[in-house]
This record gives structure tokens, C-alpha cells and sequence, in this order.
């Protein structure tokens, strides 16, 4: 069935942290996680089966950082990197989804940085076209500060491929971006780019989102996603821990559920065990829904 049907029909669950599971397996503070589809490309196929076991629809390709901003100092292009990544996860995918990652370029645009919109458009540009050609059913755009950079990766995206779009962006305390905008303003601007989901990722833990979500679910006309972090992180040993447990995590993901969002997923912190949980609680509520409804 496409995304797109789905999307009208039913709950997806995409998988939790790459990077967390990466240094479960040996990344270190500093190291390229995209290097690992080189390198170690039976360690990132393993944790995309093992999110796919636990439940999820989608696996991200491991291609947050792939752009030709960060990789100019690695003897390996755009092209090698998406291409190698979208052949792991395509192999362990089967018959499931696989959603190119796009995080940002890692810079700041013009004004606050040096970056003009048409160069930020041509990296994503690169990214968006090897991911098509290498096959993935569809662009996840996420972490996103910057709308500005948002829309230049959704053009890209969008005038590059017939591929669906998901866009996410990251808020902060103040409930609004690092460049300032509210979660009023995003979902009128990505709605207006026509892309076919938007949503939350990254920032929190899903119950330090939950007032996002509320000012997102009142205006939102499309299928609403959220990917947040395993809680809040706290520094033991010299290491981020995440105290959140995968049951605490899904009841609040239940809430957001109950709100309308349809898409879910994990970002900082979270593993297979909480995609697992967030799945186990789907699977309830589109039972209900089946018997009620139908």
C-alpha cells in the first residue's frame, strides 16, 4: 500500500535513535555516524531490523549528516554515502518503508550565517536526488531550526522527486525555534509548501512537547508526527542518559495519540524497546477503532 493511503487510513510508526544505538555499538563522541555504512554497514543493518522487529513501519537511512558540508573533510561523496545507506536499509526493510533522512546542513543560513539560500538548496538538492535514485519511498526532512532552511530542503525535495515530504522541526523552551518561529507559523508555511506531513522531533521528552502539540493539532490540516526524545537527558560518567522508560514514554505518546497525531517514532535517547511499546498501544487503539467503526 502507498504512504499516502495510509496516511488517510491509519496510525504509522517510524523507529527511534540511530545515533543512540550507534554508540551502543562502538561510536565515538566526534565520529561521523554516517561512516558506519562504509565501515560497519552489518551494525546499522542489525539496528534497522531490530527496530523493524520491534514494531516499526519505517527505518531512516543513516544519512542525517550526509551533505557535502560535512563530509568535505572524508574521502567519500553524497552520492557513496545515501546510496550505501539506502542499500542497508532497503535489505533489511523488506516490504516496509524506507524514508531518506535529511537533517540540516550543520550552518547557518544568511542572514545569521554565510550560507545564501540557492547554496543550501543545491546541497539539499545533491541529497534528495541520490536518495531517489537509490529508492527510497519517501524524504524525511527533520531537526529542522531554521524555517528558512526548511523550505529550501522541501523545494529541493519537492522539484527533485515525486517522492512524499515529511518536514519536523525542533523547538525550544520558549515554544519556538532557535530563529524564532512559533508552531503556529510552521504549520502554516508547510502547509503552504504542500508537504504531506509535519510535525515535532528532537527538542524534548514527548510530555515537555505535549503543549506544542496542542497549539499544532488546532490548525494542522495534514497528518500530524511527532519523534521526540527519550526525556531529558542527564550527564553520568560523562554521558547523556536518558531516564525515560519505553512504558512512560508511550503513555504519552497515547496522549498526543488521543489529540490526533497519527505518525510517531523515536529520536535522542530512545531504542527498540520503545518502539515496541509505542506499537504495542497502536495495535490496541486501531483495534478499537476497527470494532467500533466497522
Amino acid at each position: 500500500m502507498e504512504i499516502k493511503k495510509i496516511l488517510r487510513s491509519g496510525f504509522l510508526l517510524f523507529d527511534g535513535a540511530m545515533g543512540t544505538m550507534l554508540q551502543k555499538h562502538g561510536l565515538k563522541s566526534g565520529e561521523l555516524p554516517e561512516l558506519y555504512n562504509i565501515y560497519h554497514p552489518e551494525i546499522v543493518y542489525d539496528i534497522h531490523k531490530n527496530y523493524l522487529d520491534a514494531g516499526a513501519d519505517i527505518v531512516t537511512t543513516n544519512t542525517f549528516g550526509a551533505n557535502r558540508l560535512r563530509l568535505k573533510e572524508y574521502p567519500y561523496s553524497v552520492e557513496e554515502i545515501i546510496k550505501k545507506a539506502v542499500w542497508i536499509a532497503r535489505r533489511a526493510a523488506d516490504d516496509k518503508f524506507v524514508a531518506l533522512d535529511i537533517g540540516p546542513t550543520g550552518q547557518m543560513m544568511e542572514p545569521n550565517g554565510s550560507l545564501s539560500f540557492d547554496n543550501v538548496y543545491t546541497i539539499f538538492k545533491e541529497q534528495v536526488i541520490a536518495g531517489k535514485d537509490s529508492g527510497v519511498d519517501l524524504i524525511l526532512i527533520e531537526t529542522m531550526f531554521d524555517l528558512y532552511e526548511a523550505k529550501a530542503a522541501i523545494l529541493a525535495a519537492k522539484q527533485n522527486s515525486n517522492l512524499p515530504v515529511f518536514c519536523t522541526m525542533t523547538f525550544q523552551e520558549n515554544m519556538k525555534t532557535l530563529t524564532g518561529t512559533d508552531p503556529i507559523t510552521m504549520v502554516q508555511v508547510l502547509e503552504e509548501l504542500e508537504v504531506d506531513v509535519l510535525g515535532l522531533n528532537c527538542s524534548f521528552g514527548p510530555k515537555q512537547l505535549q503543549p506544542i502539540v496542542d497549539e499544532i493539532v488546532k490548525i494542522a490540516t495534514i497528518p500530524i508526527m511527532v519523534q521526540p526524545n527519550a526525556g531529558l537527558p542527564k550527564i553520568k560518567d560523562g554521558v547523556f542518559v536518558y531516564e525515560l522508560t519505553p512504558s512512560e514514554f508511550a503513555d504519552e505518546i497515547k496522549k498526543m495519540a488521543e489529540k490526533g497525531v497519527s505518525i510517531f517514532g523515536g529520536c535522542c535517547g530512545t531504542t527498540p524497546d520503545f518502539i515496541k511499546a509505542v506499537k504495542k498501544y497502536l495495535i490496541h487503539i486501531k483495534f478499537l477503532w476497527i470494532n467500533i467503526y466497522y
